[in-house]
């Protein structure tokens, strides 16, 4: 009796160990909450058992503009948000709303992204609230939509809604042109 306990035993730990480095270094399914990434995300009614599910993937990226990433709030340290890049480093970003600061535009800091909802009609917390987000909190990346059935579809090459480009923007060397409200920084002529 001890023999055939031990061995399920056995079975169960590495089944729960292999879940947990899974977990830690592949990815996993994350329930979407709340508006702010309407109509990309949840774009009907969230209640509990509409709310729709997404593949977020832990593998090695640097995050671009237009990935849709997971990350620690920089407000409530260990809650989990859900934004779209729409600055990376070098790039002056327009935001979206009037920040605390009330900067017209923000030069995105190496190391760090510029994150906002797809939906500024909402409160959502976004940068333009918490200013530039460190990559070292975010989580992992959104990749697939994978609930409900009839929504499943690739994430990564996504658009945010509605966005425009920023009047008067010009390309930075070695950079293409990005979807959202990033401009490349004004090249200055020194004589």
């Amino acid at each position: 009796m001890l023999a055939g306990l031990w061995a399920r035993s056995k079975i169960f730990l590495g089944c729960g160990c292999a879940s947990l480095l899974w977990y830690d270094n592949i990815g996993y399914v994350h329930t979407v909450r709340g508006q702010s990434m309407k109509p990309t995300l949840n774009p009907g009614p969230t209640r509990a058992l509409l709310r729709e599910r997404v593949w977020v993937s832990k593998l090695p990226h640097t995050p671009q503009r237009g990935d849709i990433v997971v990350f620690r709030s920089p407000k409530h340290g260990q809650r989990l948000a859900m934004k779209r890049v729409s600055g990376v480093e070098g790039d002056v970003v327009i935001p979206s709303k009037t920040g605390k600061t009330g900067e017209t535009s923000v030069v995105v800091k190496p190391g760090h992204v510029w994150v906002e909802a797809d939906n500024h009609e909402t409160a959502g917390r976004d940068s333009n609230e918490y200013g530039q987000l460190h990559t070292k909190m975010i989580v992992g990346r959104v990749t697939w939509l994978v609930w409900p059935w009839e929504r499943i579809h690739d994430l990564r090459w996504t658009e945010a809604p509605g966005r425009t480009e920023a009047p008067g923007r010009t390309e930075a060397p070695g950079r293409t042109e990005a979807p959202g409200r990033t401009e490349a920084p004004e090249r200055t002529e020194q004589g």
